[in-house]
């Protein structure tokens, strides 16, 4: 017992990677009309319901205009009171962050843009277990080397 590594602390940092490697993306879906209405959601497809909104116009690029939240969908309206390119920031507390940049006309309608930010799943399932694989097998490794009297304790039975 006198090599053996501490295996909670080693087990409960997993368990915190684990949730860290479940994160998503966010998307946005706007469509414009008079109003702009922007959706966000997570790759999972649930929605960032009531998530932290930012818009900052064209003017004042660096300065918050307009603040608020989505609605338990998602979504997001305003009126862009001049033409230029608007930046729609949504935060939802938890890390998670969608941005999309949209060009209205005062007054004009538009058609639909869309913003996938999260790719494709798959890469960032492969990347996950590919790391916890090499996580066991670096514990292994050092669980080895910390207890070389083992290997020969096993061939003299």
């Amino acid at each position: 017992m006198k090599g053996n590594i501490p295996r909670f602390p080693l087990v409960l940092g997993m368990l915190f990677l684990a949730a860290a490697l479940y994160s998503h993306g966010v998307e946005t879906e706007v469509f414009s009309a008079p109003a702009s209405v922007v959706r966000f959601w997570y790759s999972t497809g649930e929605p960032m319901a009531y998530a932290d909104i930012k818009v900052f116009s064209p003017a004042s690029p660096a300065v918050e205009t307009i603040a608020g939240w989505t609605d338990r969908n998602g979504c997001f309206s305003f009126v862009p009171d001049e033409s230029g390119e608007w930046r729609i920031e949504a935060e939802d507390g938890q890390g998670h962050k969608g941005v999309i940049a949209i060009n209205a006309e005062k007054g004009e309608s538009g058609g639909t843009e869309k913003n996938t930010g999260g790719g494709p799943l798959w890469p960032r399932i492969v990347l996950g277990l590919s790391l916890i694989l090499n996580i066991f097998a670096a514990y292994h490794f050092i669980l080895k080397k910390t207890a070389p009297g083992r290997a020969a304790d096993y061939a003299h039975q």
